[in-house]
This record gives structure tokens, sequence and C-alpha cells, in this order.
């Protein structure tokens, strides 16, 4: 889909910040606390939670609305819209108890119907939520309104993770009979904020005070404006200037120009975003797994988290659970080996080395300058990659899924959400063509398996089946880092990076 150059062209420079100051006016929103953020999802901009499209719609959605549990850095699970639950002696029915006296933003109670709503029609296919491919493990039958406040959730195996595995993006609870057509232009959340101001592809988001938000003393702040900047530079110049209170990822390369500032701090998480190169198994020549295992072992990932990302971040080892926790299948990242990567090349028939077209984009901070070092690190084992750098407004929509080697990101999420959003059968975003009714069954099963010693070693053997045959190459994660105006308090950065919490920032 094509986006809108004269709006976006505005956002994507920062111009959306200064335009109406650099002709004498006061800015829409001027007064609100001003949110920058460095994904865009352009004309596919939605406020339906079970539509969203990259963490650009989550600037908004996760202000608007609720889930039914939070999960911190460590997984462990929060009240949010539940305030306790429990699981069955056999394990195959979780009962939420719901928060009583809250209200959507259009006046309506918010009761059990709502959260079995949300959920059945993340799960319809006609709804074409992501959400389904992470919640294969759920029934739609088997949820249900026990009473008023309380809700059900019975799965055919036992799911011992389900609170963790229903935090994923797009499980905000929308009120019971919520149409996608409707919801795409309006939100009806129960969240802090409400809508003021959104029409998709549109530079600049208003989000004003929900006077009756259930958890009181919340928000701090009247209001807060998002924009969206993908210029490293621009995107200093606006926090140094003060036209931005919260820079929500700085880019590494002009880290170096906010870290003396006096009037900037700057916030780090631990792993968060991972950072990728994907490409299709099935196309020439990345369909021969010799091959792909020469493209994974010509990396040197600390090599890569240092010149990338200045070392904000740690190694990969090309799957989605960082190297060192429990779930992760080695203990150690792979090391560079150009004398394996030839010796394969040459027995899949590529002797002479190996030419290809490597598409990137800002898509992110520091996803083009990752392909670029990656290319440089190709060329001793004879493995020319031309990097084609397109636009960042146009990359998700007209590149990423078309072309088969580009570069991707990913949230941090659980294992058993992680390892399912883009390798199942099922998956929306099959950045890679991954299709292994094998791995599917074996993910499952570590999913539904009650016993943690076991389901741990069930996910290393997912995750290492990844690696080794699939066309995932996850060098690092990055720890992401986030720039505060001086006069700013209260925001607390999430490693899940679109798990975006505003309630307790305020700006003087």
């Amino acid at each position: 889909m094509k986006t809108s150059k004269g709006l976006l062209g505005a956002a994507l420079s920062a111009l959306a910040l200064v335009w109406f100051a650099e002709a004498g006016h006061a800015a829409a929103g001027d007064e609100c606390v001003k949110v920058l953020g460095y994904e865009w999802s352009g004309e596919k901009q939605s406020m339906d939670p079970a539509d969203m499209h990259s963490g650009d719609d989550a600037y908004h959605t996760f202000a608007v609305y609720n889930r039914l549990v939070d999960i911190d850095d460590n997984f462990n699970v929060l009240p949010e819209l539940a305030t306790e639950w429990k699981v069955s002696d056999d394990g195959l029915t979780w009962t939420f108890k719901l928060r009583e006296g809250v209200k959507f933003h259009s006046g309506k109670d918010f009761t059990s119907a709502d959260v079995v709503y949300s959920f059945q029609r993340l799960l319809d296919e006609k709804t074409g939520s992501g959400a389904k491919a992470v919640l294969e493990f759920l029934d739609p039958k088997g949820i249900k309104a026990v009473d008023k406040y309380t809700v059900s959730f019975t799965t055919p195996k036992p799911v011992v993770e389900l609170p963790v595995l229903i935090t994923n993006k797009f499980t905000n609870i929308v009120p019971d009979g919520a149409k996608k057509e409707d919801l795409r232009l309006k939100e009806d959340g129960t969240g802090p904020f409400m809508q003021e101001q959104f029409v998709p592809n549109n530079p600049v988001r208003i989000l004003r005070k929900n006077p009756n938000y259930w958890n009181k003393g919340q928000p701090k702040s009247e209001c807060i404006r998002i924009t969206v900047a993908q210029e490293p530079v621009a995107a200093v110049s606006a926090i140094k200037a003060g036209q931005v209170d919260l820079m929500l990822n700085v880019d590494p390369s002009v880290i170096p120009s906010l870290k003396d500032d006096p009037s900037v701090q700057l916030l780090e998480t631990s792993a968060s975003n991972s950072m990728t190169v994907s490409m299709w198994v099935d196309t020439k020549p990345f369909d021969d797994v010799r091959v792909r295992e020469a493209l994974k072992a010509v990396v040197d990932r600390q090599a890569m988290v240092n010149t990338v990302l200045l070392g904000f971040g740690q190694v990969g080892a090309d799957n989605p659970v960082p190297v060192g926790a429990p779930a992760s299948y080695t203990k150690e990242a792979p090391k560079q080996d150009y004398e394996l990567a030839k010796k394969l090349l040459a027995e899949a028939g590529y002797k002479d080395g190996l030419k290809f077209d490597l598409y990137t984009a800002e898509g992110v901070p520091g996803m083009v300058r990752m392909a670029q070092v990656y290319a440089e690190m190709a060329k001793p084992a004879g493995i020319d990659i031309n990097v084609v750098v397109t636009p960042p407004d146009s990359f998700w929509d007209d590149v990423w899924l078309k072309k088969p080697i580009v570069t991707s990101a990913w949230s941090m999420r659980p294992p058993g959400e992680g390892l399912a959003v883009a390798y199942t059968q099922n998956a929306k975003w099959k950045e890679t063509h991954w299709e292994r009714p094998d791995y599917d069954a074996l993910l499952l099963k570590a999913n539904t398996t009650v016993d943690t010693a076991e389901r741990t070693k069930l996910f290393q053997q997912v995750g290492e089946l990844l690696a080794k045959e699939g066309g995932l190459i996850l060098p690092m994660f990055v720890h992401q880092v986030l720039a505060l105006r001086k006069g700013c308090e209260g925001y607390t950065p999430r490693a899940q990076n679109f798990n975006l919490n505003f309630e307790d920032l305020s700006c003087k």
C-alpha cells in the first residue's frame, strides 16, 4: 500500500514537531506531553488493537486500552483488568476475577462479556489478527463468562503459562460487539487516555486524559501528543530544542550526542528488540540449508553489537530467545567461522561464491547499519551482498514480506510467543516462509507441558530447530535507549517495546 508522501514526509523528518511553530502559530497539542516514536504504519494506522501493524500502532493503542493482565520484564504477571486468577487442579481451566466499576470510554460498563468477545474475536480468522498464531492453545468455545465479573479459559491441554501468553500486543480488551470498521478510526477502551485527534497517516495524534480512569490518580498528564521521526539527527534536534519530552528510541549512532547533555536523561532497557536478517527458505539460493548455515557462520556477533549498537545490546543465537535465558538452547552464541562458510557454500554448489541483494531501511534505529556491517562480514567467505536501502516510510508495506531476504526487528516476547509469532504455519507474518508441522507440534507441546523443567527443554529444542535449519539470522538483541527531557518524570521503559505505559509520565 502506498503512503501519502506529503503528510508522511512531514512526520518522518520531524517537521510535524515544528510545522505550526514555524508559521507563528501554536502547534496542535502544544500543551501536551510530547512523545516521539520511530516506527510508522502510514495508511494502515489503526485504533483497533487486533489490527496492529507496527510499533507505531502501539503508541496510541496502549494508551487508550487495557489488557486482562500485564507482565514485567521478567514475564511476571501483574493485575490490570483482572485482579486475581487461579487454575483448576487438572490445569485445564484458568479463572480470572475482573475489576468492578470500570467503564469504557463510551460509558459502557466493563464486564466478562467484553473479555469473552475480545478473545473470541482475535481467534476468528475473519478478524485477520496476528494474534491467532500466538493463541493457538486457546479454544474459542472454552472462553466463557462465569458471571458478570468472572471469566474462564478452558483449554484442550494444560497451559501453565496461559496468563503470560495472553499478554501479547493484540489482547487489549474491546467492548462486546465492537466492529473492526468502527474501531479502526475510533477507539473504545478502558485505558488512561481517550482519543481526541487521530486520522490514519496523519503525523500528529492527540490523546486526552480519561477523567473516569479506574486507577485513581492516573494518568499524571492531561494529554499526550504523539509524532514520529525516523531520521536520527532530526529526532535528536527535536528533543534538544525542547520540542519533544520523551523519545522512545534513540538511534545508537546519535547516543553520544545526548550522553552528556544535562537537559536529557537517557533510559536503557534490558534485551528488547531483536534485529534480524530473514530469508525465504523456499527460494533459491536460500532453500538450501547449507547456504543458510553459511550465511549464519560469517557473523561476528559481538562485533555486530559493538559496531551497530555501540555496545547497547547483547548477542543472539538465531532464535528469539536471548542467549543464557533458561529457554535458550545454547549458553554461548555461535562463533564466526569463514572456513565452515566456504565449505558449506562449495557443497551447495557455490564454490565461486554467492551474490544477492539484501533489502533494508531505517524501519527501526540501526537496521541499515546492521545490513551494511553484515555485508562487510560476509565478503571474506566469498559472499557478495548488495545492500539495497529503501525509504523507511514504505519499507514495512512495500518491501518486508515481499523480498526474499530483508532485515527486520521484533519486540521481546516470552518463548512460547516469540517462537510462534513469525514461524508457525498459521503465523500472519511468515517472513522466512518457514512451514514445518514438526516445529509447530513441538512448540504446542512445549506450551502445554506442565512440568517446568520439561517445558524448558522443549523450548530449547524448538529454538535449536529454528536456529539450525530456519531462515532466521538473529545476531543481536537491542538494549533500547530512550531519552527523557529534563523536567519530565515517571516513565519506566519496558523490554517489550510495544508495552507502553504513559500513566505516570508527567512534565513541568
